[in-house]
């Protein structure tokens, strides 16, 4: 009978929860969610699938190297990315190797076997003055190609005289763009254990260290895996003539191969590039890559100009402001050489994450006022010992917060004078450098028990910490047993007050890549977080920034290229897979079995989708029947006053889709429902910001 039925609403809000007991989240959070996938929160209620991402240019998207983008940021509205340089080298010169003319610019350079091009990149150390001009640590082009053991350069300068110098210890170093300097090998170099991702190399004088990078080609299997054309980091080295890489995989038997034709690449330098429309332009060359993983980056406008401040954990931090690139010096009473991290605060540039070598792991750097690149102590400059090993720092308010895995420390203070170091926590720190992010007005990093922030209550000179990832408690605390923490990425987009946690891993596609998706709902005067998951964005370093004043976001991956998320519908040409599962809703009593008769889905389409929508009766228990799944079809999407082309047709309908609520009668009966909300494939982005249940009581069973 038509009064016997009921009908239930549910607005859908809550976000993912992976630890709440089945019956409390039914009763308390119905519209919250047991899988969300690819869906974020919707600026119009409920929850959205995310957009796709694309290629930020279709013809230079891929920075110029090899391995992932280890470096990403936007600067006064412009790109900027990293790559490991494909094939550089280092090596010696003979006893004076430069010959100059009087009155010109031109170098001719005496170098055994070069292998070099007309245009390829050089630069040249110790060396010493010939005929009045010093050809040291000056990036040069080749000119010209003489011979097989020779070739010109340009100077920046005319020599003075004729003849030859340069002295006995001249080293050189370029960015290789040809095939022919590649190093060769002998036969069968690669020896492989079963079960094991480890290679030994034989490679005669190959002059590598741990922490280069070597790419091989012409290589064949070798005991079930091929290293060919893969970028692969050196892990030991047993001497002159012998080494070990990580492969990719594990080899599924042990042996001795890999062909007689084989060549070797290395990467000793990465090179920092500039996005145009003309493709990547370069920056800076001849960095050392050697042991560098990620370059992290900050900024500043201690000039009155936008600055960023480039630390990569290994070289010297380096300033760029749009113009100029300038290393930081290493002459004063203290060396900023390998810090990891940097940021501005109380008008000082403060570094962190230093090797032992220097200054120390538990120790900050903070420059002289108003300048990020000198560092004497009758300036002004010093360093903290907060007394544990720091894994990042970040403004908040009038404090430095400096983080260790277990312990938080607060700097305060309005200048070198009384800069002091006070405790925050000794329980309870951050475990990944790049999980540091600010969003809305607070700052957030990941701790071992999940997802905290750093916020001030009304107590002066209290912080409060608290973990706001409950509900994913389960899914945070298992990353670090299956991730390198190192490797995360993350980003923040300020327009939908929403944040991205990124766990790529190198053994990992796109497409298994796992990711963790944060933002604050709105709702009934209060604001709080709610979370989902992310699969398919395998974003190694990513950022965001305004580009023509919009808000861009950017990630870079493993192949090279840059990409542009919230953009199209596909994950670069992949499909996308979305998942919302609601609670098992039992409405007041979990033993009275119920008749479900029909269900509307309230969405919001931006396009032509098609939703799969399916059902599971009591809490997924085998012994109740559940009906297949139903296809919704939704048709056309907003159309806008702002929108280029928009007509009152089929592809745009005035004031939103022809069929905003997806409606459809089920099958079946239980005590319990839950609903099932999937989408694969290339289709447009859709919201849900609700459903509503019919049903009709049946009685106890």
């Amino acid at each position: 009978m038509v009064d016997a039925l009921k009908d239930v609403t549910v607005l859908s809000k809550g976000g993912l929860f992976t630890n709440e007991d089945a019956l409390s989240l039914a009763s308390q959070n119905p519209g919250a969610a047991l899988r969300m996938l690819n869906m974020e929160i919707s600026q119009f209620g409920g929850y959205r699938r995310i957009g796709g991402y694309a290629s930020y240019d279709d013809t230079y998207g891929t920075v110029t190297g090899v391995g992932q983008v280890i470096g990403l940021w936007i600067l006064d509205g412009t790109p900027y990315a990293a790559r490991r340089n494909d094939g550089d080298y280092t090596g010696s010169l003979g006893a004076n190797p430069f010959t100059t003319s009087s009155g010109s610019a031109t170098i001719t350079v005496a170098h055994t076997s070069h292998g070099l091009a007309v245009s390829d990149r050089v630069i040249f150390s110790g060396s010493s003055a010939v005929n009045g001009i010093t050809p040291n640590d000056v990036e040069m082009t080749v000119a010209s190609v003489v011979d097989a053991n020779s070739y010109t350069v340009t100077f920046t300068s005319n020599a003075s005289g004729a003849g030859s110098g340069g002295g006995s210890s001249v080293t050189f170093k370029y960015f290789d763009v040809s095939a022919a300097k590649a190093h060769s090998l002998g036969a069968n170099p690669f020896v492989v254990t079963n079960g094991s991702a480890t290679i030994t190399v034989t490679h005669t004088a190959h002059g590598l260290s741990v922490g280069n990078y070597v790419t091989f080609s012409g290589s064949s299997a070798v005991g079930g895996i091929t290293p060919n054309s893969v970028e692969m980091k050196i892990v030991t080295v047993a001497d002159a003539n012998t080494y070990t890489v990580s492969f990719t995989s594990a080899a599924t038997s042990s042996a001795t191969g890999g062909g007689s034709s084989i060549t070797a690449k290395y990467s000793q330098y990465y090179t920092i590039w500039k996005y145009t429309t003309s493709g990547w332009t370069r920056v800076h060359s001849f960095r050392s890559s050697i042991g560098l993983s990620k370059i992290r980056h900050s900024f500043n406008s201690f000039t009155g100009t936008e600055s960023v401040i480039i630390c990569d954990g290994v070289n010297t931090p380096s300033k760029f402001d749009g113009t100029t690139f300038s290393e930081h010096t290493t002459g004063d009473d203290a060396s900023p050489l390998g810090a990891k991290f940097s940021t501005d605060f109380r008008n000082h540039q403060f570094y962190g994450g230093f090797p032992s070598s220097n200054i120390g792991p538990n120790k900050l750097l903070f420059s002289e006022p108003n300048t990020d690149n000198r560092f004497r102590t009758a300036s002004a400059s010093g360093t903290i010992n907060v007394g544990f090993d720091i894994t990042g720092i970040a403004k908040f308010r009038d404090a430095l917060y400096v983080f260790g895995k277990d312990k938080i420390k607060k700097v305060t203070g309005s200048g070198s004078s009384d800069f002091a170091a006070a405790e925050v926590t000794n329980n309870i720190g951050c475990i990944a450098t790049d999980s540091i992010i600010e969003i809305g007005g607070d700052v957030l990093f990941l701790a071992s028990d999940g997802i905290r922030p750093i916020q001030g209550t009304a107590r002066i000179g209290d912080v409060e910490l608290e973990t706001i990832s409950k509900p994913v408690q389960q899914l945070l605390q298992s990353l670090p047993d299956t991730h390198d923490l190192d490797d995360m990425s993350s980003v923040v987009i300020r327009n939908k007050s929403q944040f991205r946690y990124f766990f790529p891993k190198t053994t990992t596609s796109a497409a298994d890549t796992a990711g963790i998706i944060g933002g604050l709902r709105f709702a009934d005067r209060r604001v709080g977080w709610e979370f989902g998951e992310l699969l398919g964005i395998r974003a190694f370093v990513a950022t965001s920034g305004l580009i023509n004043n919009v808000e861009v976001v950017l990630h870079g991956d493993g192949s090279g290229e840059v990409f542009k998320q919230e953009s199209g519908n596909t994950f670069n040409t992949a499909d996308v897979t979305s998942v919302y599962a609601t609670p098992f809703l039992y409405f007041d009593s979990t033993e009275r079995r119920k008749v479900f008769q029909h269900i509307a889905l309230f969405t919001r389409p931006e396009g032509s989708s098609t939703i799969n929508l399916g059902i599971a009766y009591d809490w997924d228990d085998p012994n109740t029947p559940n009906p297949s799944t139903y296809s919704l079809t939704t048709a056309g999407a907003l159309a806008r006053y702002t929108t280029t082309g928009a007509t009152y047709d089929a592809s745009f309908t005035f004031d939103g889709s022809s069929s905003p609520v997806l409606e459809t009668n089920v099958q079946g009966s239980g005590r319990a429902i839950s609903l099932v909300v999937t989408s694969t494939g290339t289709q447009a982005p859709y919201g849900i910001s609700g459903f509503s249940i019919t049903y009709q009581d049946a009685g106890y069973r």
